[in-house]
C-alpha cells in the first residue's frame, strides 16, 4: 500500500493535535463546568487510534471502550457532537444520555463504545459476523485496554472470531496499567498474550504504539490478515499521561509509576515522535509547527463555540 508520506504526516499530526486539544479543553472545564460523566483521557497515547484509523476505509467499522474520544474522532466522528455529549447536551452523539464513555456515529461507521470492562469485544465479533453473513467485505476494529484483554470474555471472543473466520482486528491499547495495577501485579511470570492468542487461532502483532507511522504499517498488515478471515490481535504499547480517570495529569508522586515517570512520558510523547519521524522523512520543522498551530487553533475555535451553546439535559 503506497502512501503520500507528506499527506500521511500532515493528517496524522493534525488529528493527534485535534484529539489532544479537545481533551485538554474538557479536562480544563471538568470541575468548573460540573461535567457529571466519568472521564478517561487518551492524552499521550493518541497515535494508537490515529495510526490504526489511517488504514481503514469508510466501509470499515470501529468500536471502542471507556477511553474512546480519540477512536471516535480519528474515525471521523463529529467534534461538536462529542463535546455536547460529554457535557450532557441533547445534541450530543448519544443524545446527551451517555456522556464521555459513550461515543457513536454510524455515518462514519463508528458503531459505539461501551464502558463495562471487557464488554466491547463480543459486541464487535457480532458486528464482524453480521458483516460476513451479509456479504460485506470490510473489517471490524475493536479497541480495548490491557486489563480488559485479561478477561475471559476477551479470550472467548477471539476464539469465536477465529472459529467463524471473522474479519476483525482486536487492538489492545497497553498503557501498562489496569487503573493503577501494573502487569507484574496482575500476571504470572510466564503470562503470554502471544501464546494465548496464537493458541486460539488468531494472528498476533505487537508494535510501539507511540510511533504513529509504525502503528500505521502494522495496521496495514493486520487489515490484510483480517480481510482474509484471520482475526488479528494488534498489541500496542502506549503511554497515558493522565491517571486512569479524571482530568488530573499524574506526576512522579504516583507511586505505582516506577519506570513510567513524567520525564519518560514527555520524552516519548507520541506527538514529539511524529514530529521527529516527519522531519526524518524530509519535512521541515517550520511546516510541522504550522500544522500543529493551525490544528490547535481550529479545534479550540470549534470547542469554544460549542461550549457557549451548551444546554445541559435536566436529569433531576
Amino acid at each position: 500500500m503506497q502512501i503520500d508520506m507528506n499527506n500521511f504526516f500532515e493528517e496524522s499530526i493534525k488529528m493527534i493535535v485535534k484529539i489532544r486539544t479537545s481533551e485538554e479543553f474538557i479536562a480544563e472545564k471538568f470541575f468548573d463546568e460540573k461535567i457529571f460523566s466519568f472521564l478517561h483521557l487518551t492524552i499521550g497515547q493518541e497515535a494508537g487510534a490515529v495510526g490504526v484509523m489511517s488504514v481503514l476505509s469508510n466501509n470499515d467499522i470501529a468500536m471502542g471502550n471507556h477511553r474512546s474520544h480519540g477512536h471516535y474522532l480519528a474515525k471521523g466522528g463529529d467534534l461538536p457532537k462529542m463535546i455536547y455529549e460529554v457535557f450532557g447536551d441533547q445534541r450530543g452523539c448519544c443524545g446527551g444520555f451517555g456522556g464521555s464513555m459513550h461515543m457513536l456515529d454510524r455515518s462514519v461507521n463508528f458503531n459505539g463504545s461501551t464502558p463495562i470492562l471487557g464488554s466491547i469485544p463480543p459486541l464487535a465479533v457480532g458486528q464482524a459476523f453480521a458483516s460476513k453473513e451479509n456479504g460485506i467485505k470490510n473489517v471490524t476494529v475493536v479497541f480495548l485496554g490491557d486489563g480488559a484483554a485479561e478477561e475471559g470474555v476477551f479470550m472467548e471472543s477471539v476464539n469465536l472470531a477465529a472459529s467463524k473466520k471473522c474479519n476483525i482486528i482486536f487492538v489492545i491499547e497497553d498503557n501498562r496499567y489496569s487503573v493503577a495495577s501494573s502487569h507484574s501485579d496482575r500476571k504470572s511470570e510466564r503470562y503470554s498474550h502471544q501464546k494465548l492468542i496464537e493458541g486460539l487461532g488468531a494472528i498476533y502483532i505487537r508494535e510501539n504504539g507511540q510511533n504513529v507511522k509504525k502503528v500505521h504499517d502494522a495496521a496495514i498488515l493486520a487489515r490484510e490478515y483480517a480481510l482474509s478471515g484471520k482475526p488479528v490481535i494488534l498489541h500496542l504499547d502506549l503511554l497515558r499521561r493522565h491517571g486512569h480517570s479524571g482530568p488530573m495529569q499524574e506526576n512522579d508522586n504516583a507511586d505505582y509509576r516506577i519506570e513510567d515517570t513524567l520525564e519518560y512520558r514527555n520524552e516519548n510523547d507520541c506527538l514529539l515522535i511524529a514530529k521527529k519521524e516527519a522531519i526524518k522523512s524530509g519535512l521541515s520543522e517550520s511546516k510541522i509547527e504550522e500544522w500543529i498551530s493551525s490544528a490547535r487553533e481550529e479545534t479550540l475555535e470549534i470547542v469554544s463555540k460549542v461550549k457557549e451553546t451548551i444546554d445541559v439535559r435536566d436529569i433531576s
